[in-house]
């Protein structure tokens, strides 16, 4: 692991820290704060919904955590018990050291934290629905590649580790990176668009592009094989104003690679996709049809 610190300061982490449970406190009363130990490191989650509901794991991008999900866990928690799990090495409340993309410790992260909130590998509840957004989305693909036998359905949003970083965004983040607050407040805006997360969430960015120390190893590309293991029922979600990723390039490996695949080009959109929960539940709910009792229909039809 990368034992380098993620802040900048102790100040800095303070800032943050304090600034995230100022934010988790406006969350519903009945949110529940778990931990996980994994083989990479003691792992936060945020966990909402009705505990005998079907098990979604939501992965947040880079420099960010579980509150990232704060516009769309509302709807998700009305139909599946949601656990946000913040990843090592990001700003939040898990282990601070990082783990490498090289190699198979992001999938040994993610199989602990699958084992432990739906039950180990034997369990008949081992599967869970999991989606991922940006370096989430690379993780929930590497895992979903590796045990395509333990998700249910696969929800990618502007995922990492399908195509290349634009060559105009790494230009971007270097230039901004020197401009001090200016340069992240433009950075910000490269990534999120037109999405508004609210003054909170846009000071909260702030606090991180300020005191926090960007992971600088991008994952590596999913290969065609690992993609082809896909053989779950997958949506791919990406903005047609994405300013990291070329969300066309993206979707159309996806569409060659993945037989069946869902996949939405969302005009106007940036990187940022949130408030998505709408379009993301009928199809998590499709990935469930399997099970008895026509829970389909008591999903998205639950108040």
């Amino acid at each position: 692991m990368n034992r380098k610190p993620i802040y900048k300061s102790p100040a800095g982490e303070q800032a943050v820290t304090a600034y995230y449970d100022q934010i988790l406190a406006q969350w519903p009363a009945s949110t529940e704060s778990l931990y996980v130990e994994t083989r990479r490191g003691r792992t936060h989650v945020l966990a909402q919904g009705q505990k005998d509901a079907p098990p979604l794991v939501l992965l947040h991008g880079a420099g960010a955590n579980a509150l990232a999900w704060g516009a769309d866990v509302p709807e998700f928690s009305r139909h599946f018990r949601v656990y946000a799990v913040e990843t090592p090495g990001e700003p939040g409340r898990s282990r601070q050291e990082r783990f490498s993309w090289q190699g198979d410790a992001v999938v040994e992260w993610l199989e602990d934290v699958v084992d432990a909130i739906a039950g180990g590998a034997a369990s008949p509840a081992a599967r869970v629905l999991l989606a991922g957004i940006s370096q989430g989305g690379y993780s929930a693909l590497r895992f979903a590649s590796a045990h395509p036998e333990r998700v249910k359905a696969l929800v990618l949003l502007a995922p990492g580790g399908v195509s290349q970083a634009k060559p105009s965004f790494i230009v971007r983040g270097v230039t901004y990176g020197l401009l001090g607050k200016r340069g992240r407040t433009s950075l910000m805006r490269c990534i999120m668009g037109d999405s508004d997360g609210g003054p909170e969430a846009t000071q909260f960015m702030h606090l991180i592009f300020t005191h926090f120390r960007s992971r600088m190893d991008a994952p590596p590309l999913l290969t065609d094989g690992q993609l082809q293991r896909l053989t779950m029922p997958v949506l791919l979600m990406a903005g047609a104003s994405d300013n990291l990723f070329d969300s066309q390039k993206t979707i159309a490996r996806l569409q060659r690679l993945v037989e069946g695949a869902d996949t939405r080009l969302l005009p106007g959109a940036s990187h940022a996709l949130i408030n998505v929960a709408a379009m993301v539940v009928p199809f998590l709910a499709g990935g469930l049809c399997g099970l008895p009792g026509g829970l389909c229909g008591k999903l998205l039809g639950r108040p």
